[in-house]
């Protein structure tokens, strides 16, 4: 952002083999872009076991973001075939990602370690 603070941070970790993104704070657009960008090198380099985007930190997504965030996880489900969950959502988020056809493609879970779980079965 010009002359501004960055509104947001995305942490990325592997956890076994599987990819952790921590989503915080405001997430808009370069949110999003730097989401997309993250899931890129990754698949680019290594394939993971599976995908958590964890929004436990996060305050607020915007339209932009959320479409960002669909098209990211019809790439991993769809084109690298790798299953992807999302945790962490209040009940306000969860029912946005519901409406937007984002948990047909995610699993719902309520932290990254029963996320872990579920994909390491």
């Amino acid at each position: 952002m010009a002359g501004g603070t960055q509104l947001y941070k995305i942490d990325t970790q592997r956890q076994e083999r599987i990819l952790v993104l921590n989503i915080e704070g405001y997430c808009e657009a370069e949110a999003g872009e730097e989401i997309a960008e993250a899931i890129d090198k990754t698949f680019a380099a290594e394939k993971p076991a599976g995908v958590i985007f964890d929004f436990k930190e996060c305050k607020v997504i915007n339209s932009v973001c959320v479409s960002r965030l669909i098209e990211t996880i019809e790439l991993i489900a769809y084109d690298h075939e790798t299953d992807t969950v999302i945790c962490g959502l209040d009940q306000t988020k969860a029912t946005l990602f519901k409406m937007v056809g984002m948990l047909d493609m995610a699993e719902l879970k309520d932290n990254v370690a029963e996320g872990i779980q579920y994909l390491s079965e």
